[in-house]
C-alpha cells in the first residue's frame, strides 16, 4: 500500500510539472537603441523620449483594487545603447503639491512617493534587481526573491546607476540611466529580459503597476512582461578597484592605522569575482539595540557588511539557514565567485577569520579572545529545473586548530500551476572538537503550500538531530522534530482604506527528537487588517505549551501590532504582548506574566530632517497582577540631517534602562556613490554609577574613506 501511494505521488507530481512548460504567447517587447543618450536631469525635454524610445501607458491599480483604473496617469519611456539601460517616468499628480518627497540618503526613500523598476536579467522568474527613485531622483536598490511560495527583499545590495527626477505643476518626472555594467545577465546577443513597473502614492494608499497583475498568482516577477535587447551592449567584463583607508582612536590606545582593498572582477557579464584584504568590518551604525534579557535562544542579527551581502541571496535556503556571515568576526581576507552560467547559479565564498567564535551567544559581540583563527569555505550550487523551480547543492566548512565542523546538503523548491509550492532541504553536518567527533547528523525539511488569491494552506516538517551544528549557519536550536500546518482565508473589499482582510489558523508540535516526548505545541488564530499597501493592524491569540525543565507549562498570550504611513510627516509602528511567560533565567524556572511593547516612528518636520525614536520595553511579574520582577527599557533616538544627497549628519543615542548603559555617536557621512564614501565618526559610551551619576567609560573617534575606480 506505502508503494502504491508513493508512486500515485510521483505521477502526480511529474503531470503537474509537465503542464507548468506551457510557454507563454504574450509578445515581447523590443526595447528600441536609441540614437543619443539623453541627459539625465529629470526633465523629459529631449525629444528621444517620445520620437524613439518605447512608450508604455497601460498602468492599473495593483491596490486598492486589482487591475482597476489609477487615479492617476502614469506613462513610462524605455531605450538602451551601447553603455546604458534608459528609463524615464512621468507621473502625473493633480495634486503635485502633496507629493512626498525626501531630501534623505540611500535606500531611505520607502515612505516618499516613488517608482520602481524591476529587472529579471536572467528571465528566471524568481531573482530580479530592484531599482527604486523618488520624485527628487534619491535612489534605492535591492534585490527581490520570489521562491517557493515566500518573497523576500534584500535593501542591502547596492550598485551604481543614475537618476534624478524634478516636481512640476502636473506632477513628477524621474530619468534613469543603468549602466549595463553595473548589473549581470547572460552573454548572448539577443538578451530577453522580465520587467515590471510599479508607483506608489503614499497618501491615497495606491500602488500602480505594468503590466497588470493579479493576486491568483504569489510573487510579483513571474507575472511581468519579456523584454528584448538585441545587439552587442558593454557587458560587465571590467575591474572594480577600491583601496580603503580607515583610521581608529580609542581611549587609551594608540591611533590604530589600517589600509585595506576591495577588487571585483567581472569574469563575464554573469561571473564575478571578489576578493578583500584587510577590510573595514566594522560598522557605521551598530546594531539596533534588542531585548536580551531572559531569551532561551540567541539572538538574530543582520548583516551590515558589503563584500558579504553582493551575491549572498545565492546562498539563501528554504528553511535551515546554513551561512549565517555574521559567524565571520574578523575576516583578514576573504574571496567570493557568484554567478549563473545557462541553467547553473554557483557561489564560493572564502574567509580567513582573525577572531572566530563558536558560540551564536557571542557574535553580537565580536569574538571569542582567542589565539586561534578560522578558515571558512562555503559552496554554494543551484540548477534551474522545469519553470520557476530549483534543485540545489551546498557544502560548508569551518576549519579551526585542529578541529572542524563540515555540512553538506540539497535543497530544491518547485512550483506548480502557480498554486502548489513544494520545497525540501536535506543536510548532515560532521563536527570534531579537539579528540572528539560526531558522526553524521542529520538536519531535514519539507514544505508543501497551496495558494490561491481566497485561500493558501500547508503542512511543514523538520527535524533536527542533536548532534546537528552549522558553525558557519544559524541554528540555535537542535533535537526535535516538528510539526505544522496552516491555513488563511483572505477577503479584498478593495475600498479605499481597507484592501484585504486576512483570517489565519495554524497548529503545531515539536518532540524530542529521540524520544517521545512532546516539547512544544501551539494553536494560534489571527486576523489581519491591510488598510492599504503599507499600513496595517495584526491581531493575534496564541495558545502554547512549552517544556523547560523538565516543566510543561502551559501558556497564553495576546498580541497587537501595526503600521502606517498614511501621515507623510509621522510614519509609525507599534507592537504590544501580553501573556503568560517562562522565567529561564531563574534556578528554578516558573510561569510568570510579561508585556512587551514596541513604538518605531520616525518624524519628519521638513523633507532634509528625521527624527527616529524606538522604544523597546519588557516588563516581568511573578503572576498576572503580583510583584513585578523586572522593568527592560531600551531606547533608540536616531536624527539625520541631509545637507544634499550625497552629504548628512547624523546623531544616535541608545539608552539601556535595565544595564543603566547610554550610547552615543556622531557621524558625517559623504556617499558619492557605492564605494566612494568617506566617514568621520565619534562614538561614547557611559555606564550609570552606584551614585546615580554617569561616567564616560569609553570613547572611539574614526575616520574611513574608500574610492571606487571601475577600470
Amino acid at each position: 500500500m506505502r508503494k502504491r501511494g508513493l508512486y500515485f505521488v510521483t505521477f502526480l507530481m511529474v503531470i503537474l510539472l509537465l503542464s507548468n512548460l506551457s510557454i507563454s504567447e504574450e509578445k515581447i517587447l523590443k526595447i528600441p537603441r536609441l540614437t543619443s543618450p539623453p541627459k539625465i536631469d529629470g526633465i523629459l525635454e529631449n525629444p528621444v523620449w517620445e520620437q524613439e524610445a518605447l512608450k508604455i501607458e497601460d498602468f492599473v491599480q495593483f491596490a486598492p483594487k486589482e487591475k482597476g483604473v489609477p487615479s492617476e496617469k502614469t506613462v513610462a519611456y524605455l531605450g538602451y545603447d551601447q553603455k546604458n539601460l534608459y528609463i524615464a517616468i512621468r507621473c502625473y499628480d493633480s495634486e503635485p503639491q502633496k507629493i512626498r518627497a525626501s531630501i534623505t540618503n540611500r535606500d531611505n526613500l520607502f515612505d516618499d512617493d516613488w517608482v520602481v523598476i524591476f529587472l529579471d536579467t536572467f528571465n528566471e522568474k524568481r531573482r530580479a534587481f530592484e531599482f527604486f527613485i523618488n520624485p527628487v531622483g534619491v535612489q534605492g536598490d535591492a534585490i527581490r526573491t520570489e521562491e517557493g511560495g515566500n518573497e523576500n527583499e534584500s535593501d542591502s545590495w547596492d550598485t551604481a546607476f543614475y537618476t534624478d527626477g524634478k516636481i512640476n505643476e502636473e506632477g513628477y518626472t524621474i530619468e534613469m540611466a543603468l549602466p549595463f555594467k553595473s548589473i549581470r545577465f547572460p552573454d548572448k546577443e539577443n538578451k530577453v529580459w522580465n520587467i515590471c513597473i510599479g508607483r506608489n502614492i503614499p497618501r491615497k494608499g495606491e500602488i500602480i503597476v505594468w503590466p497588470s497583475m493579479s493576486r491568483e498568482i504569489p510573487g510579483l516577477i513571474v507575472q511581468g512582461r519579456e523584454i528584448l535587447i538585441q545587439g552587442e551592449v558593454e557587458k560587465g567584463k571590467n575591474l572594480e578597484v577600491m583601496p580603503l583607508i580607515t583610521s581608529l582612536k580609542t581611549q587609551d590606545k594608540k591611533v590604530d592605522f589600517q589600509p585595506g582593498v576591495n577588487l571585483k572582477y567581472g569574469v563575464s557579464s554573469d561571473i564575478t569575482l571578489d576578493f578583500t584584504l584587510n577590510p573595514d568590518f566594522s560598522h557605521i551604525e551598530a546594531d539596533a539595540p534588542q531585548i536580551d534579557i531572559n531569551q532561551r535562544f540567541a539572538l538574530y542579527y543582520s548583516e551590515k557588511r558589503p563584500f558579504f551581502l553582493e551575491g549572498m541571496e545565492i546562498f539563501q535556503f528554504p528553511e535551515i539557514e546554513m551561512v549565517y556571515t555574521r559567524r565571520i568576526i574578523n575576516p583578514f581576507l576573504g574571496a567570493k565567485l557568484t554567478g549563473k552560467v545557462g541553467r547553473l547559479t554557483y557561489g564560493f565564498l572564502s574567509a580567513y577569520d582573525l577572531n572566530p567564535t563558536e558560540s551564536l551567544w557571542e557574535v553580537h559581540n565580536g569574538g571569542d579572545s582567542r589565539d586561534d583563527n578560522a578558515l571558512f569555505n562555503i559552496f554554494r550550487m543551484k540548477t534551474d529545473v522545469f519553470q520557476e523551480s530549483y534543485l540545489g547543492f551546498s557544502m560548508a566548512d569551518k576549519e579551526i586548530d585542529g578541529s572542524y565542523n563540515r555540512v553538506a546538503g540539497v535543497d530544491g523548491q518547485f512550483k506548480f500551476k502557480n498554486k502548489y509550492f513544494f520545497s525540501f532541504q536535506a543536510l548532515a553536518s560532521k563536527t570534531k572538537s579537539g579528540e572528539e567527533d560526531t558522526s553524521a547528523a542529520p538536519a531535514l525539511y519539507g514544505n508543501f503550500l497551496y495558494y490561491t488569491k481566497h485561500w493558501v494552506a500547508g503542512v511543514n516538517w523538520k527535524a533536527i538531530h542533536p548532534d546537528f551544528e552549522a558553525s558557519s549557519g544559524f541554528v540555535n536550536r537542535v533535537d526535535y522534530k516538528r510539526m505544522g500546518a496552516f491555513t488563511s482565508f483572505r477577503t479584498f473589499p478593495e475600498k479605499k482604506y481597507l484592501n484585504v482582510v486576512y483570517f489565519n489558523l495554524s497548529a503545531g508540535n515539536m518532540n524530542a527528537y529521540n524520544e517521545n516526548i512532546m516539547t512544544d505545541k501551539w494553536a494560534e488564530a489571527e486576523v489581519n487588517f491591510e488598510f492599504t499597501q503599507f499600513s496595517r493592524l495584526y491581531v493575534s491569540f496564541q495558545n502554547y505549551m512549552e517544556r523547560y525543565g523538565g516543566i510543561n507549562f502551559h501558556k497564553n498570550s495576546f498580541t497587537l501590532n501595526g503600521s502606517t504611513n498614511l501621515i507623510g510627516w509621522l510614519p509609525f509602528e507599534f507592537y504590544f504582548r501580553t501573556g503568560d511567560n517562562i522565567s529561564y533565567d531563574s534556578d528554578d524556572p516558573f510561569l510568570g506574566w510579561s508585556n512587551t511593547y514596541g513604538v518605531f516612528l520616525n518624524f519628519k518636520p521638513s523633507n532634509r530632517l528625521q527624527m527616529g525614536f524606538d522604544l523597546s520595553k519588557n516588563t516581568f511579574y511573578e503572576e498576572r497582577g503580583g510583584k513585578q520582577l523586572w522593568d527592560y527599557n531600551v531606547i533608540r533616538q536616531r536624527t539625520t540631517y541631509q545637507i544634499s544627497k550625497t552629504l548628512s549628519l547624523r546623531a544616535i543615542i541608545d539608552y539601556n534602562h535595565y544595564y543603566k548603559k547610554i550610547y552615543n555617536s556622531f557621524l558625517v557621512s559623504y556617499i558619492l556613490r557605492p564605494g566612494t564614501v568617506f566617514f568621520l565618526g565619534v562614538d561614547s559610551n557611559f555606564l550609570q554609577d552606584e551614585a546615580g551619576s554617569y561616567a564616560r567609560t569609553g570613547y572611539s573617534v574614526f575616520i574611513k574613506f574608500s574610492y571606487w575606480w571601475r577600470i
